[in-house]
C-alpha cells in the first residue's frame, strides 16, 4: 500500500469519526427535554424593584442609610436566595404611590404589606414577618359601647388612602359617607383629637406613636373594637413567577428560624 493510499484511508477514517460524533451530537441533543433551554433560564433569580415607605423601626433611613427590622430580613432572604441585591436597591416612596407601583411594575416587592381580604388577589404573597391585631380607636371620654360592626356604622371614620385601615372600615361596612379618607395617619390622628372623626382603625403602637407625633396625648384614647388581626407580608406582582416566591417564602422560613432574630413583635405602624 502506498503512502497516498494511507493517506487516502486516514482522511476516510477521520470522516467517518467525525460523521459519528455529529450524529451521537444530535441523537444527545434529541434526547433533551423540549423546555430545557427556558428551564435553566427561568431558575435564575431576577432582579427586583424593592418598594417600601417609612416606617420606623421597620424600614427607614438614618444618617442617608436604610435602616430597620424588616430591611435586616429583607437583606438577608436575597442573600438566602443568591441575589446580589442589597440596601442601595430599597426605595422609598408614598404608600400610595408605591401601593399602585406594585401592581404595575413586574418584579415589584411592597413591603411590609398588610394581607387583607381586599387585597388578597391583588400580590403573590410570602410571609408573614408578623402578625398583631388592629382596633377602632377612639376618646375614652366618650365611654362607646361598640359590641358589633354595625354599632360603628353610625360614627365617622378615619382611614389612610389604600391602607389597611380603609380596608378594615369597608370590612366593618363603615358607610363611605361615614368614611374620612387622608394620605398619613398623623392626619386622621389630629382630627380625632378634635372630634372630626369618632375612629381609627389602627394598632395601638401606631397610633400611640402617631399621637406623640403630633404632640397628643395618646392615653386620652383607648382600643374600643377588635377590628382584625392582621399579617404583614411581603406583597409580590402578580407576574411574578410562582417559582420565585416560592423561593422567597423558604427562604424567609428559613432566617425566622435562625437564633437570635428579632421578629419585631411590636410594631409601630401599618398601612
Amino acid at each position: 500500500m502506498t503512502a497516498l493510499d494511507l493517506r487516502s484511508l486516514s482522511g476516510a477514517a477521520i470522516g467517518f469519526s467525525a460523521r459519528i460524533r455529529a450524529v451521537a451530537c444530535l441523537l444527545l441533543f434529541a434526547a433533551l427535554p423540549l423546555n430545557a433551554p427556558a428551564v435553566q433560564a427561568e431558575n435564575i433569580i431576577p432582579d427586583f424593584n424593592l418598594l417600601t415607605e417609612d416606617w420606623k423601626p421597620y424600614h427607614y433611613v438614618e444618617d442617608g442609610k436604610v435602616k430597620g427590622q424588616t430591611v435586616d430580613l429583607l437583606l438577608g432572604i436575597l442573600e438566602e436566595i443568591g441575589s446580589s441585591q442589597g440596601r442601595e436597591d430599597i426605595v422609598f416612596l408614598p404608600w400610595a404611590r408605591a401601593y399602585r407601583q406594585a401592581q404595575t411594575e413586574p418584579n415589584t416587592i411592597l413591603f411590609s404589606t398588610g394581607r387583607t381580604e381586599n387585597r388578597e388577589k391583588l400580590f403573590k404573597w410570602a410571609g408573614p414577618i408578623l402578625k398583631f391585631d388592629s382596633y377602632f380607636i377612639g376618646k375614652k371620654k366618650r365611654n362607646f359601647s361598640i359590641e358589633t360592626s354595625e354599632d360603628l356604622h353610625q360614627y365617622k371614620v378615619g382611614v389612610v388612602i389604600d391602607g389597611a385601615s380603609a380596608a378594615l372600615a369597608k370590612r366593618h361596612g363603615i358607610p363611605q359617607e361615614n368614611t374620612t379618607f387622608n394620605s398619613e395617619g398623623v392626619l386622621n390622628v389630629k382630627m380625632l383629637a378634635a372630634d372630626r372623626i369618632d375612629f381609627i382603625p389602627i394598632q395601638w403602637k401606631n397610633f400611640e406613636r402617631l399621637a406623640i407625633e403630633a404632640g397628643i396625648d395618646p392615653l386620652q384614647f383607648e382600643p374600643v373594637f377588635l377590628a382584625n388581626t392582621i399579617s404583614l407580608n411581603f406583597a409580590f406582582h402578580l407576574d411574578t413567577p410562582d417559582w420565585v416566591v416560592r423561593e422567597f417564602q423558604t427562604a424567609l422560613d428559613d432566617v425566622l428560624a435562625r437564633p437570635g432574630h428579632d421578629d419585631g413583635s411590636s410594631p409601630s405602624d401599618l398601612n
